[in-house]
């Protein structure tokens, strides 16, 4: 470990901040104490003044004036000769993550334009040639640097979009399952009132009105009747009787309905007045929620008694329609039959004589048959003559 201001060596393996690593004689130096204002050229003179103090064939090896020695930068493969003027810490944080790649090596001038025929060349410019050099090297790690940060700002971007995603997500799935219970918590509520109207119905009609009400239309369709219009005539006002109960059902429960909430809310608006202090925002929204879900109920039921109502108004339009029809078909036809009569009186005479004529016949059958009989046989008795 070469420091400035000490003579203090040690070996070492690993750069630090304030630190760079050097390889001199194949062998790896760490250099402390640098500062932003440090150089190549210090840096080359602060090692062979370690150098010198040591005793042996790597002090040995290193022998002449610092301006006869340079650091040479070695990366990936390409390699260049560092000017004396190069502040040696920028450089080494320019390089950013590629540190690890990096690598400074000591060697004599001599040998650099033997060996690093690129180095050897770069050494001979001017330099502010070297100057621009160096400068154009910032300015690439510069831009490499800053694509690596943009990289890391997208990362961070899309990392955000991420949690925001999963927040939605997660809100969404919380509104969702709030939707599914309140809609069990309605069902609940329907069946309850269903099962309720169910009961006040069995305790009106009977606990098998249902199969009465069906039992009775089956036994109003397979009923003979004598003639075609006492059956639509029946049939009419069999479907009024019903339509009529079902108006006098619609119009109680309706009635039922309106009384339980208008009891309802009577009850609770002198109760509610003197403790409307105490009670909080949760028991305001519950109340509120559970009025809104009988709201919901009645009108449920409602447009359900009003369909069935329009459905049996509408069978009704229909059967009226057709008994008109039908019943103007047979005013038609009585009015045909008495015009015929009157246009043909004597048909009706006509037709009374031919019946007794028939009735007439009909007795004298037995004696004409006895007679054909008994001259057919004396014919066969007499002997034919030739």
């Amino acid at each position: 470990d070469v420091m400035f201001g000490r003579s203090a060596l040690t070996e070492g393996t690993k750069s630090e901040e304030g630190k760079i690593s050097l390889w001199v004689c194949r062998e790896e130096k760490l250099v402390s104490g640098l500062t932003k204002r440090t150089t190549c050229a210090d840096v080359v003179r602060v090692l062979l003044e370690d150098q010198n103090l040591q005793q042996g064939a790597s002090a040995a090896m290193l022998s002449g004036s610092p301006q006869s020695y340079c650091v040479v930068e070695k990366w990936r493969g390409f390699e260049r000769i560092l000017p004396n003027k190069t502040k040696v810490l920028r450089l080494w944080g320019a390089w950013g993550d590629e540190q690890e790649k990096v690598r400074f090596v000591l060697v004599k001038n001599e040998a650099s334009l033997t060996c690093w025929t690129a180095a050897a060349t770069a050494a001979n410019l001017s330099q502010e040639k070297q100057r621009r050099i160096v400068r154009k090297a910032f300015r690439k790690l510069d831009k490499m640097n800053k694509k690596k940060e943009q990289t890391v700002s997208k990362d961070k971007g899309s990392a955000e979009k991420m949690k925001t995603l999963v927040h939605l997500v997660i809100s969404q799935d919380h509104t969702i399952r709030q939707q599914l219970q309140r809609i069990k918590e309605l069902d609940r509520e329907i069946e309850q009132y269903e099962a309720k109207v169910h009961f006040d119905r069995i305790k009106r009609h009977g606990v098998n009105y249902v199969q009465d009400t069906y039992m009775v239309e089956s036994f109003s369709s397979s009923s003979e009747t004598p003639a075609p219009s006492d059956c639509r005539r029946q049939d009419l006002t069999e479907r009024e009787r019903r339509r009529g109960e079902r108006e006098a059902d619609a119009a109680k429960d309706a009635g039922g309905i309106t009384e339980e909430m208008r009891a309802a809310v009577t009850s609770a608006a002198p109760a509610a007045e003197p403790a409307v202090e105490s009670f909080s925002e949760d028991e305001f929204t519950l109340e509120e929620e559970r009025i809104k879900t009988q709201l919901d109920t009645s009108l449920y039921i409602g447009l359900w008694l009003k369909t069935d109502m329009d459905a049996i108004r509408g069978d009704l339009d229909l059967s009226m329609a057709l008994w008109e029809t039908r019943e103007s078909e047979l005013l038609d036809l009585l009015a045909k039959v008495e015009t015929m009569e009157i246009e043909h009186p004597e048909s009706s005479v006509w037709a009374n004589q031919a019946r007794s004529l028939s009735k007439a016949c009909n007795t004298n059958d037995d004696d004409s048959d006895t007679g054909l009989s008994s001259m057919h046989s004396q014919d066969s008795r007499q002997p034919a003559r030739v």
